[in-house]
């Protein structure tokens, strides 16, 4: 058993990170964040971070950056495959869990052989964003890149930003990379997992987790973030609400208004989410986190 690592991934607010502390308490296991923005400290109640500091399970990778770190898909797995190394050692379970796909897949597929590129490189291209607009940068992938552009969802600043990065500091299309062969960081055999709930289900939970938010202080919190004056392009401004929240604070919008954009943005969310899911991972096991006890036994008999 300690020789492998559960994933479990799945869309917004289905329970992903109960399942998790059920399961690791009854394997001995650990958990390690495959969620992209809860990476970052800032943002403790509007990305609904777990409060780590009162589980009984350890947990990894969460809220440890500040928000203006870019950090990426290789930065990232890195960073786990030397936390699953110390788990594995202390003959444990590893637990990744998350809602970021491209995470989970870095795991069992790799990482595109794209190189290391140059920080000028970045900063150039966010002061572009920052002149011009982020529709002026997907016009321009769109016409360096057609395919990447395809694919990028054109609200997607981070992923669009990076595009354009690779191709200026390689000269090529990181279309071209995705169709190279990936590189294996990861060695480890993992028992894979996917959550599989009834849409209406998850945008009821969505709703009652973001009316949870405002009864429990996120206004405060993003003023908090404010007050840190991070550029509108740093990670941690890009989570959902964020902007909405700002507009409500500047008196541009009324709070009924921040919700209802809140609640439509997280639906459409889950709903990229539960696409990606379901064409990336075809031939992972479904469950249901309804049903987190039956899943726990199920989970158990498949290590």
């Amino acid at each position: 058993m300690t020789e492998k690592i559960v994933l479990l991934s799945g869309p917004t607010a289905t329970g992903k990170s109960s399942l998790a502390c059920k399961l690791a308490e009854k394997i001995d296991g650990e958990i390690i964040n495959a969620d992209s923005i809860q990476l970052y400290r800032d943002l403790f109640i509007l990305t609904a971070r777990p409060d780590i500091e009162k589980e009984k399970i350890k947990h990894h990778c969460y809220g440890f950056l500040d928000g203006n770190i870019n950090w990426s898909v290789g930065k990232w797995i890195v960073e786990i495959n030397e936390i699953l190394k110390n788990i594995i050692k202390r003959k444990k379970v590893p637990i990744v869990v998350g809602g970021t796909g491209l995470y989970f897949k870095a795991i069992t597929d790799g990482l595109s052989p794209i190189p290391d590129i140059d920080k000028s490189i970045r900063l150039q291209i966010e002061n572009e964003l920052e002149k011009n607009g982020l529709e002026k940068l997907q016009k321009r992938l769109a016409f360096i890149d057609p395919r990447a552009s395809e694919k990028i969802n054109p609200n997607d600043r981070q992923r669009i930003m990076r595009a354009l990065e690779v191709y200026e500091g390689t000269n090529k299309k990181i279309s071209d990379f995705w169709h190279m062969k990936r590189e294996k960081v990861i060695n480890y055999k993992s028992i894979n997992f996917k959550i599989d709930a009834d849409r209406q289900w998850i945008y009821k939970n969505c709703d009652l987790r973001i009316d949870y938010m405002f009864e429990n202080g996120v206004v405060e919190e993003v003023r908090h973030l404010l007050n840190k004056n991070y550029s509108e392009n740093s990670p941690i401004m890009k989570a959902i609400g964020v902007d909405e929240i700002t507009s409500f604070l500047n008196n541009d919008i009324t709070i009924d208004r921040v919700l209802e954009l809140i609640k439509f943005k997280t639906h459409q969310y889950a709903k990229r989410q539960i696409t990606w899911i379901n064409n990336q991972m075809i031939s992972w096991n479904s469950i249901n986190t309804q049903y987190s006890n039956k899943n726990v036994k199920e989970i158990i008999k498949k290590l």
